[in-house]
């Protein structure tokens, strides 16, 4: 965004409107011109070009740039994620190419067809983070943000939305008021909670339907509003999409936005509440789930020991040990509703170590115990409910927490890693072993430690986790430094991105240098990719020759 730009900030009604429905629509504000060019560029990439651009589509259409740095899109996700929010290296061109049918699907449907060649999932699902699989948040750590360059109609299939369905940890129990397809103007960003339910919709249309992907992080917990915020009061919207009402949910993540205690100014219900409520964490109910969740975190004190009592019950059942790949699972979609495993895609935490994330300072000393837990499973539940609390909090026990990076299995590292990203504090000696993790130079692990399975995706979080140190320590560091400059030589292109941004951060000369360097030899002249820049009679021959050999590879 440039500096002219006035970030174009949330009011505490879209705030409100996005903690219970998921999700806000808002306008770039850009010119139609800008969106017809972008929507042309992107088309030409997709139906012209090999290979597929995937994350590379913002160098080869450098104008996505510009909705990205918009005043309205920079305001929506600084109200949401911070002022130190960061985009991810996952930014993807989707498209749904024309199926052969005129009428329009249901917004419910659960499994429509799709034309061949579309990349749109149209079976209803909850993402997982592009090359690293993270922890599944209720509270607003990580957006997605889909851009529509032209009008989508009905008949183009636009992207559809499950309202409310960020806060399930499962996509069972869902309905169809809460299905949410409407037409979408060009230009138009939705800004959704990372775990919201969306799927896919057919196009009846006769021409291609393109939608680009962004994801965005936060990367400093939030000290007060980062919104246009006027009334710390919390009003439902009237007209939710949701069919749900969480009003104890919604008030804790509010409260937690707003730098406060998640549970301020929330009443504990009567103490005969308590058993009905640990009772209904187990229902298929998503309103009695949840309802229970959050209602059995507000009675402190009283409700630790038997949160405590039911997260151990899911001890010794192998819940840390990566399910089938064909698991449902994967997508959100079990069909368990008190299915919860440590997934490649994500790990998605019991309910009673959210419950007892929420509570805060009250759990801690329990949580920290659990650190010691003979079971992984326990152990990944504790560290990311340690991660709720907030830095201020954990401080005494920081050390405690990062010793889990030394843990024999590979999903608890990945776990305390995730704690870290949201923590953004840590002492020297994790600094070195995140350097050691990021350098492939880590003595302790044999050549067959199954926790080099991970490795990547460790590396990965690694460098989120120096990202968030950066933004938070307020101190320089040879250490960190030197970690992220190294990390430039990765062969991943994501740690390499996030190390970029991070030292963009850190501000210092080498490190600048270093950024600039690795940036400048990867420059992409994407006017090279134009029709005009292709009209000559060589690349024409040679775009022919390969066009050629595809086919001949594609028919053999």
């Amino acid at each position: 965004m440039t500096n002219q730009q006035t970030p174009i900030l949330l009011s505490d009604e879209q705030i409100q409107r996005f903690i219970a429905d998921g999700f806000i629509v808002i306008n770039s504000n850009l010119e139609d011109a800008l969106h017809a060019r972008i929507s042309e560029e992107v088309a030409y990439a997709l139906e012209h070009e090999i290979p597929h651009p995937g994350d590379n589509i913002v160098p080869r259409v450098p104008a996505l740039s510009e909705v990205c740095d918009s005043a309205a899109v920079q305001g929506a996700l600084i109200s949401l994620l911070g002022d130190q929010f960061s985009f991810l290296p996952h930014r993807f061109p989707h498209n749904s190419e024309p199926l052969n049918q005129t009428n329009i699907i249901e917004p419910f449907d659960g499994q429509p067809k799709m034309a061949s060649g579309s990349i749109s999932a149209a079976t209803w699902h909850q993402d997982g983070h592009a090359f690293c699989g993270r922890t599944r948040w209720h509270r607003p750590r990580a957006a997605n943000i889909f851009y529509f360059p032209h009008d989508t109609p009905l008949q183009m299939g636009p992207t559809r939305l499950l309202a409310g369905s960020h806060l399930y940890a499962t996509l069972h129990d869902i309905k169809p008021e809460q299905a949410v397809m409407n037409e979408i103007p060009a230009g138009s960003v939705i800004v959704a909670h990372f775990d919201l339910g969306h799927a896919g919709s057919p196009n009846s249309s006769d021409r291609c339907r393109y939608m680009v992907k962004f994801v965005a992080v936060r990367t400093r917990p939030p000290e007060s509003p980062s919104w246009d915020h006027k009334n710390e009061v919390w009003q439902t919207p009237i007209d939710l999409q949701t069919p749900n009402d969480f009003p104890i949910a919604w008030r804790s993540i509010w409260n937690w936005m707003r730098g406060a205690e998640p549970l301020d100014a929330i009443d504990v219900p009567t103490a005969d509440a308590l058993p009905g409520f640990l009772s209904g964490l187990k229902s298929p109910s998503q309103q009695i789930r949840l309802t229970s969740l959050y209602g059995a975190a507000t009675f402190g004190c009283a409700a630790i020991d038997s949160l405590i009592k039911v997260l151990l019950q899911t001890a010794g059942q192998d819940k840390h040990k990566l399910a089938d790949p064909k698991n449902m699972a994967n997508h959100g979609m079990s069909t368990n509703h008190l299915e919860r495993f440590f997934i490649e895609r994500q790990f998605t935490p019991e309910d009673a170590a959210v419950a007892l994330g929420t509570m805060g300072a009250t759990a801690l000393s329990s949580l920290i115990e659990l650190l010691q837990h003979s079971d992984p499973w326990i152990r990944l539940n504790a560290v990311y409910a340690l991660g709720e609390m907030g830095p201020e909090t954990v401080a005494p026990y920081i050390d405690d927490i990062c010793n889990l990076l030394n843990d024999p299995e590979g999903c608890v590292i990945r776990a305390t890693l995730d704690t870290l990203c949201a923590l953004g504090t840590f002492s020297t000696e994790t600094v070195r072993l995140l350097h050691g993790f990021l350098a492939r130079t880590i003595p302790n692990w044999k050549d067959d430690d199954t926790r080099k399975l991970m490795l990547e995706q460790i590396r990965y979080l690694s460098s989120l986790a120096l990202l968030a140190w950066v933004t938070n320590a307020g101190r320089t560091s040879a250490e960190v430094e030197a970690a992220l400059i190294e990390t430039l030589k990765d062969d991943n292109g994501y740690p390499p991105f996030i190390a970029c941004l991070a030292l963009e951060r850190y501000g210092s000369i080498d490190g600048m240098r270093a950024a600039i360097h690795f940036l400048r030899v990867r420059y992409w002249d994407s006017s090279q990719n134009t029709r005009s820049a292709l009209a000559g009679g060589w690349t024409q021959a040679h775009r022919r020759a390969t066009l050629a050999r595809l086919a001949a590879n594609h028919e053999a």
